[in-house]
């Protein structure tokens, strides 16, 4: 959230629209019969609201300002490739995001969100420190 406050400050600077995007990721139970439903509608729907609550936040600071705010939640196996299709589909000419600062061994282990955008994104990308 800091990191997206931070973006709302840069977008307010340059008269930009700001496109809040949450990913989330697929529920990964696959059984079969009433527990898997019921697990996959319980998953989604705490998804979903926990996205609505920050994305609502984000929402309230941007009307704050008086910043155009669009907001979009999709579930996506990898958060790269959520980013990435969401910013080809809504014409978005700027990635900003947050970083863990994770770094040295853990960074290489586990990888970092902010560093394959950075790699395969076809616009520029903002990385913020959280």
């Amino acid at each position: 959230m800091a990191a997206a406050r931070m973006a709302i400050e840069f977008a307010q600077c340059q008269g930009a629209e700001v496109f809040g995007l949450v990913v989330i990721d697929p529920y990964l139970y696959i059984g079969v019969g009433q527990a898997s439903t019921w697990g996959q509608q319980a998953h989604s729907q705490v998804a979903m609201a926990w996205a609505e609550q920050h994305l609502g936040v984000l929402r309230r600071e941007c009307d704050g300002l008086k910043l155009p705010f669009h907001s979009a939640t999709v579930e996506n196996k990898s958060v790269i490739k959520g980013i990435l299709e969401a910013q080809q589909s809504l014409g978005c000419d700027l990635i900003a995001l947050g970083s863990s600062g994770r770094g040295g061994v853990s960074a290489l282990v586990l990888g970092s969100v902010a560093q394959k955008v950075l790699a395969q994104s076809t616009v520029p990308v903002m990385v913020l420190r959280a």
